[in-house]
């Protein structure tokens, strides 16, 4: 079915592959009643995977917050709720920015900070992290549990994950 089907639009691209965060929580006058969330927020290079699934996120974390708030204002009231809301969201970035942004750090030509001694120290582990999940099904769910948001980062310094990691330095001698 698929060599005989017929394209119903043509084929167009994007080329956009820097990853870009806009810090709204820090605005010093915040409009009541704007929300900003996805990819006008914060958008990823797409070799990473993670810009739907962080804009999902935002999503779901507007849903939970909007739900929060009329159970503490059944009237409706909304003053506040659009800066407290910029902030949570700014803290759900942390964690799949920093992993793309010290991951894009490691190419020549690259703009933005440069990488401290704990960046990386935790890209040489990554790397380390990805020569074992080659070999090891379990470290290589627990990496695409973290790379989908579907679990914290913290589970790559799991003891049993460290191990598999470390045992890479010892197979590269």
């Amino acid at each position: 079915m698929i060599k005989d089907a017929k394209a119903l639009t043509p084929i167009s691209s994007y080329r956009g592959t820097e990853n870009r965060l806009r810090h709204y929580e820090s605005l010093p006058r915040h409009p009541e009643n704007l929300i900003i969330i996805g990819h006008a927020v914060c958008a990823f290079n797409p070799i990473y995977g993670q810009g739907m699934t962080v804009a999902a996120l935002d999503a779901q974390m507007l849903d939970e917050c909007l739900k929060k708030q009329y159970q503490r204002h059944p009237e409706g009231n909304l003053t506040g709720f659009a800066r407290q809301f910029q902030q949570k969201l700014a803290k759900l970035h942390i964690i799949p920015w920093t992993f793309a942004i010290s991951q894009d750090s490691r190419y020549r030509g690259s703009t933005g900070a440069k990488p401290n001694f704990g960046t990386w120290l935790i890209i040489a582990y990554m790397d380390l992290v990805l020569k074992a999940l080659v070999h090891d099904a379990k470290v290589c769910q627990a990496f695409l549990e973290v790379m989908h948001m579907i679990k914290p980062p913290t589970i790559l310094f799991h003891p049993r994950i460290v191990v598999k990691a470390i045992g890479q330095l010892i197979k590269a001698r």
